[in-house]
This record gives C-alpha cells, sequence and structure tokens, in this order.
C-alpha cells in the first residue's frame, strides 16, 4: 500500500503524463508545429532529469548523513 502511495504523488503523475504526451507526439498521425514540439521536448527533459537527480541527491544525502 505503500508503494501504491508513493507511485500516485504529483510528481509521479507528473512524469507519467509528460511520458503519455512525448509518446502520443512521436507516434500521432499528425504532424505539430515545430516550435511547441521543440519548446515541450526540451520541458519534458528539464523535467525529468530535476526529478531523476534530484531523487538520487536524496539517496546520497541520506547515506552521507548514516556514515561516521
Amino acid at each position: 500500500m505503500k508503494q501504491l502511495v508513493q507511485l500516485i504523488d504529483v510528481k509521479s503523475l507528473v512524469t507519467l503524463a509528460m511520458t503519455g504526451a512525448m509518446i502520443a507526439l512521436l507516434f500521432a498521425p499528425v504532424d505539430p508545429n515545430p516550435e511547441a514540439q521543440s519548446l515541450f521536448c526540451t520541458a519534458y527533459g528539464a523535467i525529468i532529469t530535476y526529478f531523476f537527480t534530484k531523487r538520487n541527491q536524496e539517496q546520497q544525502t541520506s547515506n552521507e548523513e548514516d556514515q561516521p
């Protein structure tokens, strides 16, 4: 149950929504505006990088605090 609650936090929802939108954008039979597509790809990359880097930094901080 705890894992399900962690899965449904805002960070995960944003990541899943952005990933779904990226997949739809890449495989949809439409031709989106190139500027909008570039902006979305940049935002997607920044959000994914921030979330995964933040998680790794938090783990490193907790590991450093545990060591004497």
